[in-house]
Order: structure tokens, then sequence, then C-alpha cells
């Protein structure tokens, strides 16, 4: 655990957080880096910005291999080409 000091800046607050503690989110090269910051029981929560799509967000945890694996083929046999179907 780290302690800090808050210090004021300007009208707000603020808290410096050293590098080793950013890096340990995920953050590198934290200068410019977008983070979400969240109060849950009475502490403040910081994270590194999630940028991923809703698309994306809603495939979380979903494994491709083991849904196809699951899967009987839907394949449809439709009989044989008429006309040009078939190039």
């Amino acid at each position: 655990m780290i302690k800090k000091t808050v210090d004021r800046w300007g009208n707000s607050q603020g808290v410096r957080l050293p590098k080793d503690l950013l890096q340990q989110i995920g953050l590198d090269d934290p200068v410019g880096e977008e983070i979400e910051i969240d109060v849950r029981n009475n502490e403040i929560v910081i994270r590194k910005a999630d940028h991923r799509s809703p698309l994306e967000k809603r495939f979380d945890g979903f494994d491709v291999e083991e849904y196809f694996n699951d899967q009987e083929s839907r394949e449809i046999d439709l009989g044989d080409a008429i006309g040009r179907e078939e190039l």
C-alpha cells in the first residue's frame, strides 16, 4: 500500500500517482491516457479506460471454437446447380 497526500491544484485537489503503480494497471506510458474513476464502497477505484466497442464487450468470454465444436452442421443441401450459380 502506498500513502500519498492530497494536494491543491488550482481550485481542485489532486494526488500524484507513481509510474510503477500505473504500470500495474497497464499504463506504461500514462501521460495523456484515459482512465476511469469510480467510487465503490467508500473507496476510489481507478482503472485503465476500456476502449472496446459495445459489440466487442458483448462477446466477452465467448469461445468461438467451443461454440462451433458443440454445434451440429447446419448445412442444407439445395440440390444441383441450375443456371449460372457455379462460376
